[in-house]
């Protein structure tokens, strides 16, 4: 009986639960990493279909450079987050 309630806990704490901090730091990080790759992707197609963009691309390549220091320093918290979830779960095992 002991066994079967251990299984039921384990099944159960097999699943994927999210805390009230990482849903909110997706709300508000996933929006700023959507404009950056949004951005990044504007300045490919006027570079590439336009010539006079580049005469004028310093203040995009700006916007673009003002944005990338919160998104690798984003993307780089959750990778660690990532990243120490999954030695918990290799310890509990």
């Amino acid at each position: 009986m002991a066994d079967e309630a251990e299984k039921d806990q384990k099944s159960s704490s097999s699943g994927t639960t999210i805390t009230g901090v990482q849903l909110l730091v997706g709300v508000i990080f996933v929006p700023v990493v959507m404009v950056w790759l949004a951005l990044g992707a504007r300045i490919i197609w006027s570079a590439t279909g336009n010539p006079e963009t580049l005469d004028q691309i310093e203040g995009l390549l700006t916007a673009l450079a003002v944005l990338s220091l919160p998104v690798s320093a984003g993307l780089g918290k959750l990778f660690e987050a990532f990243s120490s979830e999954i030695e918990a779960r290799r310890r509990d095992e």
